[in-house]
Order: structure tokens, then sequence, then C-alpha cells
């Protein structure tokens, strides 16, 4: 019996869901436009905001602006989400520090990769491919 893959009969691709930690709201909006096309995205303005949400989905990726104000700041919450929380998904650092040692410090601190501010759609993207 043949099927009309117009009639919905093929499951759709689930989309990947990103969560953006960023207390900046023009800069949220302007990831969120960026990423729309290709994923489902959350955006938190704060760190503790976040980890409840963090609890409560299953996201593929966690962008994470790493000079969060308030407690903790993203230095902060990255080593909490990794020996504490034990989270596994890969975390894509945002800042605007990018030279060679402080790449060494996000890493360490539990960080997959990271990307300087200004940050630049194409690449963002690309990265975020590799990652998830």
């Amino acid at each position: 019996m043949q099927t009309d893959s117009s009639s919905g009969d093929k499951p759709e691709l689930q989309r990947k869901r990103i969560l953006i930690i960023e207390d900046n709201t023009d800069t949220q909006v302007i990831f969120k436009i960026y990423l729309r096309d290709h994923y489902d995205v959350d955006t938190s303005n704060s760190a503790e905001k976040g980890l409840e949400m963090l609890k409560a989905h299953n996201y593929s990726l966690l962008l994470l602006d790493i000079n969060l104000q308030g407690k903790p700041a993203g230095t902060e919450l990255l080593p909490r989400l990794r020996n504490e929380m034990k989270l596994k998904i890969p975390v894509l650092v945002v800042t605007a520090y990018s030279s060679s040692q402080d790449k060494g410090k996000f890493l360490s601190l539990g960080a997959n990769d990271f990307i300087a501010k200004p940050v630049d759609k194409n690449t963002l993207i690309e990265k975020i491919k590799a990652m998830v």
C-alpha cells in the first residue's frame, strides 16, 4: 500500500531546542531572529530563571552570556552546571572577551566553545550546528 507523503504519514523531524541565558533583551531578540528558522529558542534574562528552565526542559544546547549581571554570574554558573547539576548538553559561551587566555578559561570552566561579541549570524549558526 502506498501512502501519500502529503497526508502527514511521515513523522516530522523534531526541531532542536536551545536555551539562551542573556541579560540584554536586545541581544536576546537578535539571537532569536538569527536562530528561529533552525531551532526552537527559549530565553532567560537571569541565571536563576535559566537554571529553573534547564531543570524543567530538555535542551540540545545552552547559549550562555558569560558576563551576566547578578548572581550567579556566568563564570559562576558554568561550573555549577557541570559539577553540581551534571549537565551534559553543549554550552556555547557568548562573550566580549576573545583572547586565547579567555578561551582557555571558559573551556576550563566547562564551556564546549565560545563566540565573541559582536556575533556574526553565520558563525553562530555554524558553531551551533557543529555542537548539536
